[in-house]
Order: structure tokens, then C-alpha cells, then sequence
């Protein structure tokens, strides 16, 4: 041992000592690589982030001159036992977003966001994740722990659960993450200083927020044996409970919180604010939904539905605020998955698995905005631990804003469709 380190002593003396040949058009060359790997990256808030990124722009320029000297050649081995030469961020680009915002994206090597450029950023190994209200957040599940993360990946905290975390969803205050934990309903503080366990044997359904309540009286909106239960989440006070029906895939609020949109795969059921059935809509003959997603101002749901065998698939718009047939957006050959909206109402953004590409349009005009191709590729980076997440295709999972918006009450971001 002491002889390696009596090596290892030397060999850094002669790195700091060694001049490589022609030693300024080397540093020139790698000088112009540092500065355009600077000009693409994508922009991040918090001083501790800008540190790791100019330690990496320097250990990239120190081996683009070592590169070029025998003295390099000696060394490479050890200097990458100190450099990581495998960033998380890929080199490619989507090409610019058709709407001001960031999207999430769930793929198999973890989530990641992408900003209104079309540059992305992986946040790390995680199975789901969700924006915090403002895009200032975002919780994430990693096997038995709950994460919560900053939109540049640094890891806030994390929650311990006694089984495998599934579909967190964060309060329209900013105060709280609902979450599953095996078939339990959780919710545990922003700060992470107090969890409960809110109910036992919850369905699959991602739990809903009411928006519109006030700091003290969130209301939450969960599937419970056939059920849709909706409970004050502080004092656990039951507000409502609705008669037996088919198992909600999805349940939405409408933005002014007075009704509650529970999509099932044959139906879509709408109820009050305590759980009353006031109107029920058919899906089409022969078509079950598969994901669907409501706007921002809560009057439009999208609906992807497929056809027995899987042969083709459908996008339905239907309008919440009017009795009318559905209207039908798209139909393509496989499946649909990963619905979500635009901040703005404008776009709807969804993907193609089977075609490999996203697909997004704006429902008003009938008008395709952007086609975007070889998705997996685009997200199938990371390291040997992030590929061994499975998800079938990278998966649309919410849009938000381009900047984190800290203000009260917190603007929402959307949420796509459960995976």
C-alpha cells in the first residue's frame, strides 16, 4: 500500500510537472469543447449544482490536454477513477417545446424534464415522480423511500415506507405528498416532518386534490373499495363517500373543486363535492380507456381509449361543461399513453409507443404542432443502475412552468395520466 501510494504521489507530481507538446493549440482545442458543452446545458438554480457543473467542465478540459500528451496516455487510467466520464444529461435535443412550460417525462432509465428548448436533464433511478404546485419541486418514488427533489436532481429529503411507493401526488397548498405505500394511503408533510397513514387498502387510483381549499382543509379524493372516498386529510374527517361502482383508473378535479371526474374504463362518472352521482357518460361501443387527463381550467378531459385486441386507439375530448357527444381527436394504429395538457390549455401532448414518437396538437384548431420521433432513444441514458427501472415507453407525466413560480396560492401544473 505504501508503494502504490508512493506511485500515485509521483504520478501527480508529474502531471502538475508535464507540459504536453504544442501545449497552447491544445488548450485552445479544448477550451472551444469546454465553452460549447457550457453553451448547451441546461440552466439550474442552486449555487451547489453551478459548482459540480464547473468541476465538470474542468475535468473535461483537463482531459481533452491529456489526451493529446504520452503523459496522458499513463495516467487516463487513474484520472478516471476521479472523473466521471458518463453525465446523465444526453447530448441530443427534442427540439423546442409547441408550449411555454417544462414537461416530466417517466422513462425506463428514470424521470426526467425537459425544458421549453427541448434540453433534458435526468433527475436519477426513480420509478414516478410529480411536479410540486409552481414547478418548484418534485416528488419521486424510489423503491421503499418517498424523495423529494429539486427540478436539478439535488435530493431534499427522503420518506421511508414499509413497501414499494407508487403515484405521490402533491397538495394545491405545497404542504403535502399523498402517496401509496403496497395498498396504503399515506400523506406525509413538504417539509417531511410528519406523515399518517390516511387509509388502508386504497385502490390503485391516484389520490386527487381539491383545489381551492385552505391551507388547513385539504381535501383528498381517493379510491376505496369500489369507492371514491373524499376525507379532510388533516383531522381525517370523511366528507363524503359515493355508492359502489366501477374502480376509477383516473380521478380529476374540475379547477373550481365542486366536481369530482372519476374516468373507469367503460364510463366516466361525475360527482359533487361529497361524492353524489350527477352525471355518468359512456365510452363509445367497443372502446376502453386506457389514461385521460383534464386542462387546466377544467373543462376538457382527454380520453385515450383502445379497442379489444389492441389494434387501434382513439383520443376523445369531452367537454365537462356541456352535454355533448365526445368529440374525436386522433385514431392510430396500437396504443396511446401518457396524456397530459400545456400550462396554457393549447396543447395536448401524448405518446405513440408502438410508432416510437410523441404526438402533439392543439384540440381547438384540429392542428398537429409537433411530431416527435425515436423517443426511446432519447431517453434511455443514465448509468448501468437507472436501465434496470422498467417502464414500458417514456411516459408524458405532467407539464409545468419554465421557471419555478414561488407564490401564493401556488399556480398548479398538470399531471398526466397514471402509468
Amino acid at each position: 500500500m505504501r508503494r502504490r501510494g508512493g506511485i500515485e504521489r509521483r504520478l501527480r507530481d508529474e502531471l502538475h510537472a508535464t507540459r504536453p507538446p504544442r501545449a497552447d493549440e491544445a488548450e485552445r482545442r479544448a477550451w472551444h469543447v469546454v465553452r460549447a458543452a457550457h453553451a448547451t446545458r441546461s440552466p439550474v438554480r442552486r449555487p451547489q449544482a453551478a459548482r459540480r457543473a464547473a468541476l465538470a467542465a474542468l475535468g473535461a478540459a483537463l482531459i481533452a490536454v491529456l489526451a493529446l500528451s504520452p503523459a496522458g496516455a499513463k495516467v487516463g487510467d487513474w484520472i478516471g477513477d476521479v472523473v466521471d466520464s458518463k453525465p446523465d444529461r444526453s447530448s441530443g435535443t427534442l427540439g423546442p417545446l409547441p408550449a411555454k412550460g417544462r414537461l416530466l417525462v417517466v422513462a425506463g432509465s428514470g424521470p426526467w424534464i425537459v425544458q421549453d428548448d427541448g434540453s433534458r436533464r435526468r433527475l436519477g433511478a426513480f420509478r414516478d415522480a410529480t411536479w410540486s404546485p409552481g414547478g418548484l419541486f418534485v416528488a419521486a418514488a424510489r423503491g421503499r423511500q418517498l424523495v423529494a427533489l429539486e427540478p436539478d436532481g439535488d435530493e431534499r429529503w427522503i420518506r421511508p415506507a414499509p413497501a414499494p411507493v407508487t403515484v405521490p401526488r402533491w397538495s394545491p397548498d405545497g404542504f403535502r405528498i399523498a402517496y401509496r405505500s403496497g395498498g396504503d394511503l399515506w400523506v406525509v408533510y413538504g417539509n417531511n416532518e410528519r406523515h399518517w397513514l390516511l387509509a388502508g387498502g386504497a385502490g390503485a387510483t391516484p389520490a386527487a386534490w381539491q383545489p381551492g381549499r385552505p391551507p388547513f382543509g385539504q381535501v383528498l379524493a381517493f379510491s376505496w373499495r369500489k369507492r371514491v372516498r373524499i376525507v379532510e386529510v388533516d383531522s381525517r374527517r370523511v366528507l363524503g363517500t359515493s355508492r359502489r361502482g366501477p374502480v376509477p383508473r383516473e380521478l380529476w378535479w374540475t379547477a373550481n373543486g365542486r366536481r369530482l371526474v372519476a374516468v373507469s374504463k367503460g364510463e366516466i362518472r361525475i360527482h359533487d363535492a361529497r361524492g353524489r352521482l350527477v352525471d355518468r357518460r359512456a365510452l363509445p361501443s367497443r372502446l376502453r380507456a386506457v389514461g385521460s387527463a383534464i386542462d387546466r381550467h377544467g373543462r376538457r378531459l382527454a380520453v385515450a381509449a383502445r379497442r379489444p385486441g389492441g389494434r387501434s386507439s382513439e383520443v376523445l375530448l369531452y367537454r365537462l361543461d356541456r352535454d355533448s357527444a365526445p368529440r374525436r381527436l386522433l385514431a392510430v394504429t396500437g396504443g396511446i399513453s401518457g396524456l397530459t395538457w400545456s400550462i396554457d390549455g393549447r396543447v395536448l401532448a401524448f405518446g405513440l409507443p408502438d410508432a416510437n414518437q410523441w404526438y402533439m396538437l392543439r384540440p381547438r384548431a384540429g392542428v398537429r404542432l409537433q411530431t416527435v420521433q425515436g423517443i426511446r432513444a432519447k431517453f434511455a441514458g443514465g448509468p448501468r443502475a437507472g436501465r434496470s427501472i422498467a417502464a414500458p415507453f417514456p411516459r408524458l407525466a405532467g407539464w409545468c412552468y419554465a421557471e419555478p413560480r414561488d407564490e401564493r396560492p401556488f399556480p398548479p401544473c398538470s399531471n398526466g395520466a397514471a402509468p
